[in-house]
């Protein structure tokens, strides 16, 4: 007398994929066609406006860094105040992956501290055209 029970947890890209649609993540990072620019064991991309290379992640795999490389490359505008900036990558990070992430902006992307990635799921740091972009999944308590 025993029984299990399976469990099966769709993601929404897995659903749109076998139902035919495009999802929503696949759709926005298919704005752009970056170039690929390879670089001993790791890859920088071109996009229209900026180069971006991965300096530092964790728990991102390559759809999430498509997202956030894709949110930078619509919002971020590389002046001095980047206030706009944050709030718009934020914002379309936030509306595709879900959860609340944090998006900091250093003048040398590989000069940086923020305690953020010591308790953060998820996170990753740039270096766009020189500028460092930190975008930090917020730890769920």
């Amino acid at each position: 007398m025993g029984f299990s029970v399976t469990l099966r947890i769709q993601f929404a890209s897995e659903k749109d994929r076998h139902s035919g649609r495009i999802s929503p993540i696949k759709s926005y990072i298919g704005k752009y066609n970056p170039t690929v620019i390879p670089n001993g064991d790791h890859i920088s991309r071109q996009y229209p406006k900026y180069k971006m290379e991965v300096t530092l992640s964790f728990g991102m795999n390559e759809e999430m860094t498509r997202v956030v490389e894709t949110a930078i490359e619509e919002h971020f505008t590389n002046d001095d105040l980047h206030i706009n900036d944050l709030e718009g990558i934020g914002e379309a990070v936030e509306r595709l992956l879900g959860g609340y992430w944090s998006v900091s902006i250093f003048s040398d992307p590989y000069e940086f501290a923020n305690t953020a990635f010591k308790r953060s799921p998820s996170f990753i740091v740039l270096d766009v055209n020189g500028s460092g972009v930190a975008v930090v999944k917020e730890a769920s308590n």
